[in-house]
C-alpha cells in the first residue's frame, strides 16, 4: 500500500491545509497571487496563440512583464499589510471587550508602519465607542436614580452607529 494514500496522511494533509488557510499571512498571499495570477494566465494564453514577435505578442509580453513586476512589488509590501491587518484585528477585539485604552495603544503601532491615516481613523472610532459606553452607563445610573428625563437626553446623544447605540435606542423605546 502506498503510504501517501493512507487515511492518516490524507486527514493530516487536509488539517494542515485548513490550518494554513486560517493563518492570515497565507490568506493574504493567496489573495494577492490570485488577483495578479488570473490576468497573467489569460494574457499568457493569448500570447501563446499569437505569432511570435507579432504586435499582439509583443504587447502581451510587455503586459506580462508589467504584471510580474507589479506582483513582485506587491509581495515586498506584503509583510506590512499583514502586520497592519493583525493590529487592526487585535484592536477591534480589544474594543469589543471594552479595553479602549489598550486598543488605542495597539492602533498607535500603525504609525510605525506608515499608516497614520488609518491609525487616526481607528483611534477616533475607539474613542467614539468609549464615549458611547460611558454615556450609556451614566444614563443607566440616572434611570436607577429615578431621573428618566436626564437619562433620555444622554441616551439620545449616543451615536446610533456605535455598539451602544442600539442598546440606547432600546432603552428609549
Amino acid at each position: 500500500m502506498d503510504t501517501w494514500k493512507g487515511p492518516y496522511i490524507r486527514v493530516g494533509l487536509v488539517a494542515l491545509v485548513i490550518a494554513l488557510l486560517a493563518w492570515m499571512p497565507t490568506r493574504e498571499f493567496l489573495k494577492l497571487t490570485f488577483m495578479v495570477g488570473i490576468p497573467f494566465i489569460f494574457i499568457f494564453g493569448f500570447m501563446t496563440k499569437k505569432e511570435r514577435y507579432s504586435v499582439p505578442w509583443l504587447i502581451s509580453l510587455v503586459l506580462l512583464v508589467g504584471i510580474t513586476a507589479g506582483y513582485v512589488y506587491l509581495l515586498t509590501d506584503l509583510p506590512e499589510r499583514i502586520e497592519t491587518r493583525r493590529i487592526i484585528s487585535q484592536g477591534a477585539a480589544l474594543v469589543a471587550e471594552g479595553k479602549y485604552d489598550q486598543a488605542i495603544g495597539e492602533y498607535r503601532r500603525l504609525e510605525a508602519l506608515g499608516r497614520g491615516e488609518k491609525m487616526k481613523e481607528k483611534i477616533a472610532a475607539a474613542e467614539k465607542e468609549e464615549a458611547a459606553s460611558e454615556a450609556l452607563n451614566r444614563a443607566k445610573a440616572l434611570i436607577k436614580a429615578g431621573k428618566p428625563e436626564q437619562a433620555k437626553k444622554i441616551l439620545e446623544s449616543i451615536p446610533a452607529d456605535t455598539r451602544y447605540g442600539r442598546e440606547a435606542k432600546e432603552l428609549l423605546d
